[in-house]
């Protein structure tokens, strides 16, 4: 009982940050262009459907192999493009873009982990 309402939780999570990439869609763009992104409203777009569907898939335990993938991709792909903080020379910036490397890294650890168990 206790995974399964972890599971809602973790995929909740994901939805509203898929959404959130949507609403929000100028500010993520504009961030990503900074970083060097090709086509930021593209990835942002996409990022977000990927967000969505990984967060839905957890959240209703069906197809959860496919999301598990897809969220470990983006995951991945936005902690080594996006959050670069070994590049940034301000250290509040490197302070910032350190934590939200890590966090990614908790997340795919523990998507990693509900993907074995």
């Amino acid at each position: 009982m206790i995974k399964t309402v972890l599971l809602i939780l973790l995929g909740l999570f994901f939805v509203l940050n898929g959404i959130n990439h949507l609403i929000n869609t100028h500010i993520y763009e504009e961030y990503s262009l900074k970083r060097g992104l090709i086509s930021p409203r593209l990835m942002v777009q996409l990022s977000s459907v990927v967000l969505i569907f990984g967060g839905i898939t957890l959240m209703f335990n069906y197809l959860i192999c496919y999301g598990v993938i897809a969220l470990s991709i983006f995951l991945v792909i936005a902690s080594f493009s996006i959050h670069q903080f070994w590049n940034e020379k301000d250290n509040q910036s490197k302070l910032l873009e350190s934590m939200h490397f890590a966090k990614n890294m908790a997340i795919l650890t523990e998507l990693i982990y509900i993907a074995f168990s």
